[in-house]
């Protein structure tokens, strides 16, 4: 009781010396502090467009803490994906016991969960899209005016946490600045050879693992409108970056690329005239004809990521609701590999009711679509998706977790598979993953997304990290 009065008071504190300032300083968290954050950077444009300022630092509370002793950041916010709630939630009570900061949290989990704003210092919840809303909170913030009435939020003070409702999705997302690539580009690890990009929102297919669909109950079902922006739009942020960085290669981060398919014909032209330089995308098996493959050739395609998943019919349509068939997933897989398209599928283990010879089935349909590289998880559902429901304590043994590790090796030997259960019980967890992580570098540099070397170095520190237990 003691630790919420103290927190108010705080709060009261903070709020009131908000009234006396019309510029705020944001600083935002983040675990993976070497992976641009596209959502994060959008903010950051949009907030410094207001003439506010932005950074960022690595989900430790030593950096956190380094970087509110040299500036006065008023707000502290956390882009929350459900792996990584708990640290952040740590994170941000220790942050709050000794800072008098606002802190927000957005993203998929606190949309999922906003119930997570009774947690000690926890101030706000973004739902939802966050970029106007955060926006406007900001603004309010810098100007005195109320905060607890402003759409998308849920707002914690003095112990009452006020409930607003949901804005509009944006409709025409060419209205939102270019990403602030600035952001990151202090890091240590920023590629000025690759970009990431989405050039689009929304997704029609209801898997039920993914948060789409709970955002689509959210939003009602306007989730299922893919929202594109013009080709145009996304060709010059293209331009802007390959005008100040020695571009090498772009990567498409929306689910699919294709969709809608009149647009796709369009980007596809207009990226080979004015851009033309190797790409990669994520593609659906079930969207994959002879005529989509041409363009993707024709247009400068290098790589492809498509969701297999498990090739078990039962497991991928009525556990996960992929609504796709075995057969489609090898025609999609054969049309790839003709136009000479690397080719990398994801795959689940661990899915509820799935045997161990069901996930080892999974890598023999990942051999026979002759894969170049197959990333393999386990299933991790966000809250309150269809799936949920179904996770207990997780499908994830020891020989699960040797299988992972060892999964992609034995698609490339296939002589593997002979032995895989023999390995998979003996006790050399710790070999497997290293053996993993120097196969995924090598496939990630060398295959899927060719960059010079310096790129892999990068790889090979990030990976000594995850190996001392400093990065996942």
């Amino acid at each position: 009781m003691a630790n919420k009065k103290a927190g108010n008071a705080r709060t009261r504190i903070l709020l009131d010396s908000f009234l006396k300032t019309a510029i705020m300083n944001v600083l935002f968290v983040v675990r993976d502090i070497d992976i641009e954050h596209l959502s994060l950077m959008l903010f950051s444009s949009i907030l410094k467009n207001a003439g506010h300022t932005v950074d960022v630092c690595s989900a430790q509370y030593c950096a956190i803490a380094r970087k509110l002793y040299r500036k006065n950041f008023s707000i502290v916010g956390y882009s929350v994906p459900t792996v990584y709630a708990s640290l952040y939630l740590r994170l941000n009570e220790q942050v709050k016991q000794n800072f008098t900061v606002f802190s927000v949290f957005g993203g998929p989990h606190p949309t999922a969960v906003p119930e997570i704003i009774e947690k000690d210092g926890v101030d706000g919840i973004c739902i939802g899209e966050g970029e106007y809303a955060m926006l406007e909170l900001v603004e309010n913030m810098s100007s005195g005016r109320p905060i607890t009435n402003i759409q998308n939020w849920w707002i914690k003070e003095n112990g009452k946490i006020f409930k607003n409702p949901l804005r509009p999705l944006i409709s025409n997302l060419d209205n939102l600045p270019f990403p602030d690539r600035d952001l990151f580009k202090k890091q240590r690890f920023f590629d000025s050879e690759k970009i990431h990009i989405i050039t689009g929102r929304g997704c029609p297919y209801s898997c039920s693992y993914c948060c789409h669909s709970f955002y689509n109950l959210l939003y009602e079902g306007e989730v299922t409108k893919i929202r594109k922006r013009s080709v145009e739009n996304v060709i010059e942020e293209i331009r802007q970056f390959k005008s100040k960085f020695p571009l090498k290669f772009v990567m498409f981060d929306d689910d699919i690329l294709v969709l809608p398919f009149e647009w796709f014909k369009e980007f596809c032209l207009q990226y080979k005239k004015y851009i033309n330089i190797p790409f990669f995308c994520y593609l659906r098996p079930d969207l994959i004809t002879p005529n989509t493959v041409r363009l993707l050739k024709s247009s400068g395609c290098h790589s492809v990521s498509m969701g297999l998943e498990t090739a078990d019919d039962s497991l991928r349509n009525v556990i996960l609701k992929r609504d796709m068939s075995k057969e489609q997933i090898i025609e999609a897989a054969r049309l790839i590999k003709e136009y000479k398209i690397r080719l990398k599928t994801s795959n689940i283990i661990g899915i509820p009711g799935s045997f161990l010879d069901q996930d080892i089935e999974t890598i023999k349909l990942n051999i026979k679509c002759g894969v170049d590289y197959s990333s393999v998880e386990f299933l991790k559902p966000y809250p309150k998706t269809k799936i949920s429901a179904l996770i207990q304590n997780g499908n994830h043994s020891h020989l699960r977790k040797n299988l992972r590790y060892l999964f992609a090796l034995t698609i490339e030997y296939p002589f593997l598979l002979k032995v895989i259960k023999i390995l998979i019980r003996l006790p050399l967890c710790h070999v497997y993953k290293l053996c993993y992580l120097f196969w995924e570098g090598y496939a990630s540099y060398f295959r899927l997304y060719p960059r010079r070397w310096r790129g892999l170095l990068w790889g090979g520190i990030k990976y000594i990290r995850i190996l001392r237990g400093t990065y996942d």
